[in-house]
């Protein structure tokens, strides 16, 4: 037997995160997975971030996670997403490297101090007195611990599905883990299935490029992490654009019965927001044609991940498929797509620490609480990485809200609402999104993860000069005022914008028209970064909108300050309806706020509960 303060069950994205804030915070950490050779692996499109997901990775950074520095260190192509909604909206999204991504994460893990690499299968959590005492792994070793985060992807109980052929599997090629899923049922947690699948790989040499749109990175300087230096990349890894059309959607509503999805050897839930290329068909039949994109894989590889063919055709008709589309009709699949269906923990079994509600020291993160998307697993790693440390020193955990961080937001639907699909970070989920956005994360965070101990003093120290540059800015905006006669009425006149009238306008009031930015106002001050830049023109571009969440995160921080005790009995609070004994009971919310967004939960039932608690 080995000892530990921590072990960490899985290798993803989810566990490394975990295993690193562990470690970091100066707990001796054991990372177990079936293969060192896979760590961090993307087993599906190599991209990070996009809509919703780039809001989670800068949350990580500013925290003191890692996932934007690896991103930024495989990066080959980069892009900002909905320019044309505004700046508050814009998002990036990285092409990278896979297989550099996932060295730049094992010298990572292998570099930092209290933290053991273990390549085995677990097979047992260890238990104690009803508290975690550790792990068995398949090779015969226990490591003993303190707390234990589970975080194992679409390894319990995983089978791949190709076609009318299924096989136990984690990942294609890779073995299931079914010992700890039988461990996990043992302890008493209920479990449920899930689907996802992936496209088909295509052989570079064997496209036709001629007639497709390409894509090339960002031409202006672009980084995921807040403490990286923006670059422009060289042009060299584009990303192409094609379209299905009549032809493939013909051989698809022709072969459905042989799609998985269709002929009933799929049972777990599939994903809407990522769906297969089949039922995209079936559920849009008046669509003509969807989009394909060409993504790179790496520098070392000629392969092509075909964002958008999600399927699990058999082979022949995956060839067909792929053939029938423009600039691919004599593409070589190297790699076919398919589907898996892999255990969950279904929802109402976890606090918003991550930890199992009826096992103290069991945490779990990623896929295994039903979400989708590498970005994900990483930010419910993390969180779950810093609170098993936060377990084991007897610290206060770490709860971020709805009104915090899209973390928070991600965090509560899981452990409140619960899903009925695998669970994608959307910015349409978050209340707050324009002032949760993927630029001020460090401001919004960074004071955290300061305080927790993983964001060192020396990136701390860059976000509060970033913070006074801000103000400095913003104060000689409000402080200038300029009247019809000033030059810049020029300006606003050839721009469309309505001219000056004699009682004139603070800088900081015009900025807020759309047709002027920050330079305009303030040339002398364009050394500074543009993303600082971006900010301030936020900040007075969508001031009302601002200031009117700021009220809404007061108010929500009001009730969730309001806080319930853990050993309520509802089931003895007569004045409460049924059935909201019943769900106040199945989530046990920590807080007021958390109980009034339990779907269900009536606004009478809240009335009763606000008088049990005042009492």
């Amino acid at each position: 037997m080995k000892t530990y303060d921590l072990v960490v069950v899985g290798g993803g994205h989810a566990g490394c995160e975990a295993a690193l804030a562990a470690a970091r915070l100066g707990h001796v950490t054991a990372l177990v997975t079936i293969n060192l050779c896979e760590i961090a692996k993307m087993p599906c499109n190599p991209a990070i971030g996009g809509p919703g997901k780039s809001q989670l990775v800068r949350e990580i950074d500013a925290l003191g996670g890692e996932m934007a520095r690896a991103t930024d260190a495989a990066m080959l192509n980069v892009r900002l997403l909905n320019t044309s909604k505004g700046p508050a909206m814009r998002v990036r999204r990285a092409q990278t490297d896979r297989v550099q991504y996932k060295l730049v994460w094992k010298q990572v893990l292998e570099q930092t101090s209290g933290l053991d690499l273990v390549e085995g299968m677990a097979e047992e959590i260890l238990t104690t007195g009803g508290k975690v005492a550790g792990v068995r792994l398949r090779e015969g070793l226990r490591l003993k611990a303190k707390a234990v985060v589970i975080a194992t992807g679409t390894f319990l109980n995983g089978q791949v599905i190709l076609g009318e052929l299924s096989y136990p599997a984690g990942r294609s090629g890779e073995p299931p883990s079914v010992g700890l899923a039988t461990s996990l049922e043992e302890l008493g947690l209920e479990m449920d299935r899930l689907s996802t699948g992936t496209t088909p790989r295509v052989n570079r040499h064997s496209i036709d490029f001629s007639g497709l749109d390409r894509q090339n990175t960002s031409e202006l300087p672009l980084a995921f992490s807040f403490w990286n230096d923006p670059v422009v990349l060289t042009s060299d890894y584009p990303v192409y654009l094609t379209n299905t059309n009549e032809q493939t959607h013909q051989i698809i509503r022709d072969n459905l019965h042989l799609s998985p999805n269709y002929n009933g050897l799929i049972a777990g839930k599939t994903p809407r927001h990522c769906p297969s290329l089949e039922s995209k068909i079936v559920n849009f039949p008046d669509r003509d044609s969807h989009k394909v994109f060409l993504e790179p894989e790496g520098r070392e590889t000629a392969e092509i991940y075909l964002q958008g063919i999600y399927t699990a055709f058999p082979p022949e008709i995956q060839e067909q498929i792929v053939r029938s589309i423009t600039g691919l009709e004599q593409a070589h699949i190297e790699r076919y797509g398919y589907d898996i269906e892999y255990d969950y923990i279904r929802s109402g079994q976890l606090r918003p620490t991550l930890e199992v509600s009826s096992i103290p020291g069991l945490f779990l993160a990623g896929q295994l609480n039903g979400t989708t998307g590498y970005e994900e697993a990483a930010a419910q790693g993390l969180l779950a990485g810093i609170n098993a440390a936060c377990y084991v020193s007897g610290g206060e955990p770490l709860i971020l809200s709805r009104g915090q961080a899209f973390i928070g937001v991600m965090i509560d639907d899981l452990v409140t609402k619960g899903i009925t699909e695998p669970y994608r970070m959307l910015p349409s989920r978050a209340e707050y999104r324009i002032s949760l956005r993927e630029g001020n994360a460090d401001l919004r965070l960074s004071e955290i993860g300061r305080a927790i101990g993983l964001l060192p003093e020396n990136r701390y120290e860059k976000v509060l000069k970033k913070v006074k540059a801000k103000k400095e800015i913003l104060a000689k905006l409000k402080g200038q005022r300029i009247g019809p006669q000033h030059p810049l009425n020029r300006i606003l006149a050839e721009r469309g914008s309505s001219p000056l009238s004699n009682n004139g306008a603070s800088l900081y009031e015009i900025l807020k028209r759309s047709q002027i930015h920050l330079d305009d106002l303030l040339p002398a001050e364009q050394e500074f970064a543009d993303e600082l830049k971006c900010e301030v023109e936020i900040e007075a571009k969508y001031a009302g909108y601002l200031a009117q969440q700021e009220r809404e995160i007061g108010h929500l921080r009001r009730l969730e300050n309001v806080r319930i005790p853990p050993r309520v009995d509802y089931a003895r609070l007569n004045n409460l309806s049924i059935e909201g004994r019943e769900l106040l009971s199945h989530v046990r919310p920590h807080s007021f706020g958390q109980a009034a967004r339990i779907p269900g939960v009536s606004q009478a039932d809240l009335s009763m509960l606000a008088i049990y608690l005042r009492r």
